[in-house]
């Protein structure tokens, strides 16, 4: 079972995965392009603290606008220059200050990291709403999309995990042998979600072997095989020369360092295994 999805993936669109964000096609360019939208909004929230700062007749309230929201200005043209610069999703200083004193207060993780973004776009209240509106669009879930690095011809590059290995019936996977002898067990993950958040999870859990693999001498010749399982349920197969289908768990990722469309790294097959 040597065939499956292609995906490419940048320097930073890997490093993006390994960190729990998403590696959707065309994440860098969309951060940098968010990046540049949220550089303009904090520049337009700092002439506000100008504004604040020299007004006529200056008041208690006036004096603490001008603090607020200047603090909060420069640290969202500062956080957007780093998204433009770097391609990567950065959350402002302000969200993960109100995370961490969440978390202290004894907060979990998901309420911490609302407490955050509340905390973000309430501060200051009129700037910060159409920050917080950016950073709440732009905020996407922390798997791969498989669609897009689908082959549309069947023939490499391009992938076709979805054609072979996603959602298929038990009927599809025994025809299969048919057309490959040599294969011992044919797999199918359940759903594109399966799929998709299990090879994610794959990637994250091994980031530190793929780092070595990736500043290897071999890297091009040998790929980089991941057996990995995320304790549940995430597709089925069936043995040669059997009709019983069997609930599996535990799944293969291959990932190739070799370059494909300007970019250095695929994942060349996933697929469930016994």
């Amino acid at each position: 079972m040597g065939d499956g999805l292609v995906i490419a993936m940048s320097p930073v669109q890997l490093a993006a995965v390994l960190s729990d964000k998403t590696i959707t096609e065309g994440e860098t360019l969309g951060n940098r392009m968010w990046g540049s939208l949220e550089f303009a909004l904090g520049a337009l929230e700092m002439v506000g603290a100008a504004v604040l700062c020299v007004a006529p007749e200056p008041t208690g309230l006036t004096k603490v606008g001008c603090v607020v929201v200047g603090a909060h200005s420069m640290d969202a043209v500062n956080t957007a220059a780093n998204k433009v610069i770097t391609g990567m999703n950065t959350r402002t200083a302000t969200h993960r200050t109100a995370e961490a004193l969440a978390k202290k207060f004894g907060a979990d993780e998901d309420t911490a990291f609302r407490i955050g973004l509340t905390v973000d776009i309430a501060v200051p209240l009129g700037f910060a709403a159409a920050l917080g509106a950016v950073r709440v669009a732009s905020i996407r879930s922390g798997r791969i999309s498989l669609l897009k690095h689908e082959s549309s011809t069947g023939m490499k590059p391009g992938g076709h995990t979805i054609d072979k290995h996603v959602a298929k019936s038990p009927e599809d996977l025994i025809k299969r042998f048919a057309s490959s002898p040599n294969m011992k067990v044919s797999t199918s993950f359940t759903n594109l979600r399966l799929a998709e958040e299990s090879i994610s999870d794959a990637l994250r859990y091994n980031t530190e072997w793929i780092k070595v693999w990736a500043a290897s001498s071999t890297r091009t010749a040998s790929p980089f095989v991941i057996n990995h399982s995320v304790g549940r349920v995430i597709g089925y197969g069936v043995r040669r020369g059997e009709q019983a289908v069997t609930k599996l768990t535990k799944f293969r990722v291959v990932i190739r360092f070799e370059a494909f469309h300007g970019k250095p790294y695929y994942i060349l097959t996933a697929y469930p295994t016994f």
